[in-house]
């Protein structure tokens, strides 16, 4: 990986989630306590969740996904090579550079703040600092380019497993129990002819209600007590796993998909080049796409932006 730098600003290594002075900080770094809290100011500006306590000093918000915390908790390969970032303009757009440079499959981007973070058909993807979980994980799949569209399944069952509420909307949206949105991902590959060079898979998960989230969107705190760098941790995780389970096993991967589907059963409506289909979901089909019935005829659709008609 020569040529990858990761700028971390000096303080930042120093921080956690217990409070330390801003003497012991500056004695620590051999500067002056002026300059600590100068270094905070420019650690809040670019995005970094610190925290002022007077009388107590300074510390990162509970639960922030600092490499040392990931570190502790992190199961497997992914996430070992892993920049944790104030504010980029997208982790998607660092984490390609990384790519090109030759970064090994399962490092991991991270940032606080995007300011050109996107989504699935080029949506805006919003995140405000210490509130989501906004990464992306470079993969350089050896699987065959028809099985590229099962990658978003697989890293929608991934996000199912470790949020443990909620299900999928097809292909890989994690819905609230009551509907609402928590979690997308977005899959962007480099093909070259048959061979896939490399994916950057970019996952946003709202796991602390901010004050702009929309009535539409859900926060994983909302069902239970929930730390922000532990379910970086779990979903790392079981992405591998998931990811694994695509060479060796996936059917039983898929299996395990159409049991946390909140589209299967359901009536939907779903915008395809060829025009809207309303129909019944019924399957997901061993490529990974949707199944749905309408007026007696079966649609099988590869892409599109669905909606779930009558459920809230």
């Amino acid at each position: 990986m020569k040529g990858i730098l990761v700028d971390v600003p000096p303080l930042l290594t120093h921080l956690t989630d217990q409070y330390q002075s801003g003497e012991s900080l500056a004695r620590r770094l051999g500067v002056s306590r002026a300059a600590v809290w100068k270094q905070m100011a420019v650690l809040r500006q670019a995005g970094y969740p610190v925290e002022t306590q007077r009388g107590l000093g300074y510390r990162l918000a509970p639960g922030t996904p600092t490499p040392a915390a990931l570190e502790a908790l992190r199961k497997g390969s992914f996430g070992a090579f892993y920049a944790y970032l104030g504010t980029v303009s997208s982790t998607q757009d660092v984490l390609k550079n990384w790519a090109l440079d030759g970064a090994v499959e399962g490092s991991v981007v991270l940032a606080e703040r995007q300011e050109k973070g996107r989504g699935r058909r080029g949506r805006a993807w919003a995140s405000e600092p210490g509130h989501s979980l906004t990464f992306s994980v470079l993969l350089r799949p050896r699987l065959p380019l028809s099985s590229l569209p099962l990658l978003p399944l697989a890293a929608g069952l991934a996000l199912c497993e470790a949020c443990g509420v909620g299900g999928l909307k097809w292909p890989n949206d994690l819905l609230s129990p009551d509907g609402r949105k928590l979690a997308g991902v977005l899959l962007e590959a480099q093909v070259s002819g048959e061979e896939v060079a490399y994916v950057l898979l970019g996952i946003g998960l709202n796991v602390h209600r901010a004050a702009g989230l929309p009535p539409e969107a859900a926060a994983l705190e909302e069902f239970g007590a929930v730390s922000r760098v532990l379910v970086l941790a779990r979903l790392l995780e079981r992405l591998e796993v998931c990811y694994a389970r695509l060479e060796a096993d996936s059917q039983g991967l898929l299996r395990d998909y159409r049991a946390k589907s909140h589209t299967l059963g359901h009536q939907i409506r779903v915008q395809t080049p060829q025009g809207e289909i309303r129909g019944l979901a019924t399957d997901i089909a061993p490529d990974g796409s949707l199944v749905v019935e309408r007026s007696g005829q079966t649609h099988r659709i590869g892409a599109g932006d669905v909606q779930l008609v009558g459920v809230l």
